[in-house]
């Protein structure tokens, strides 16, 4: 008798942990809005896992892309637990919290594939929420502040949008560099920054930056075309314009004796890389990521539209779900 409710347990057991054909993702229209829809539940391929999504981060080049998801479930950045290891996967376990990039098949959904050359583990100080906030952003500015402006101990940084989801990664990053950090940002962030440990504070709707800073180092422009074109006066002979956003005039920037650089993914570590190295900060206490506002996967369009209005301090994310369910009790 003992055997035979051994069996069924082990039967439920495998019912409870199986993947699910169907899931919930949000998805583009071709009228712009984004819907909630009924979807197949992605596969992982060779080299891939399947997460069950927690949460998403949003980012700029999501809604800017939209145009190219139409039909498809939009976002990058994810934090969730892996459901299943593809073909050839033997270095992760599922059930165990990551977050990652999940390029191809979305991130506004239930659940998505990333690859393990663009999975980390999350760091366990970090909620869900918080670590759905590191990839792009973090990723981001780590490959510019050490790829491409190879900042070094001791130099000085200008930091433009520097409350924003880039900018405030790139100052924590920085000052765990031991450089001196300037940030420009509106004054309802100063407190914020200055909390990051930000060393000068620019004001950029009552000061020209141009006024009040010479010769630093570093550049890194989260900004526009202008605010990159205006940063080569301050960027001393022989130092680095980084910029994410529209490039400055080559021209220029030799005539000013400058290296003028963007960060470049292929060229670089790999995702996988770059995100472990940022967990090891958040697990050093160097590094943490504010969540602005948390919105409900209903609310994906709300999200794109404070987005879109800039200004925000930290991340924005959508949570998908709340909780394990039985699978990973």
């Amino acid at each position: 008798m003992r055997w035979m409710l051994a069996v069924w347990m082990c039967a439920l057991s495998v019912v409870a942990m199986a993947t699910p054909e169907k899931m919930r993702a949000v998805e583009v229209r071709a009228s712009g809005a984004l819907t909630i829809e009924t979807r197949p539940v992605p596969r992982p391929g060779p080299g891939e896992v399947l997460v069950r999504v927690r949460a998403a981060g949003v980012n700029p080049v999501d809604w800017k892309s939209a145009i190219r998801r139409l039909g498809m479930v939009p976002g990058t950045d994810v934090a969730g637990t892996i459901d299943s290891l593809g073909e050839g996967v033997t270095d992760w376990k599922v059930g165990e919290p990551v977050l990652g990039f999940a390029r191809q098949s979305g991130s506004y959904a239930e659940y998505a594939v990333i690859p393990v050359n663009a999975l980390a583990r999350k760091p366990k100080s970090l909620t869900y929420e918080q670590a759905a906030g590191i990839p792009i952003a973090a990723e981001t500015a780590y490959r510019a502040l050490h790829e491409a402006a190879q900042l070094e101990r001791g130099q000085t940084i200008l930091i433009h949008g520097a409350a924003g989801g880039v900018g405030s990664a790139a100052v924590q990053i920085a000052k765990a560099s031991g450089a001196r950090v300037i940030g420009t940002a509106s004054a309802d962030h100063h407190a914020f920054l200055k909390s990051l440990g930000v060393d000068q504070i620019v004001d950029y709707r009552t000061q020209r930056f141009e006024d009040v800073v010479k010769d630093v180092d570093v550049v890194l422009n989260t900004a526009d075309a202008e605010t990159a074109t205006r940063s080569i006066a301050v960027v001393r002979e022989g130092g680095t314009l980084v910029s994410i956003t529209a490039a400055p005039d080559a021209a220029r920037c030799a005539a000013a004796k400058i290296r003028c650089v963007r960060p470049e993914r292929e060229k670089g570590a790999t995702n996988a890389a770059m995100l472990a190295r940022i967990v090891d900060l958040v697990d050093a206490g160097k590094f943490t990521v504010n969540v602005e506002e948390v919105f409900p996967m209903a609310d994906a369009m709300r999200a794109w539209d404070k987005s879109r209005a800039g200004h925000t301090r930290g991340k924005l994310i959508i949570r998908v779900s709340e909780g394990p369910t039985m699978r990973h009790q």
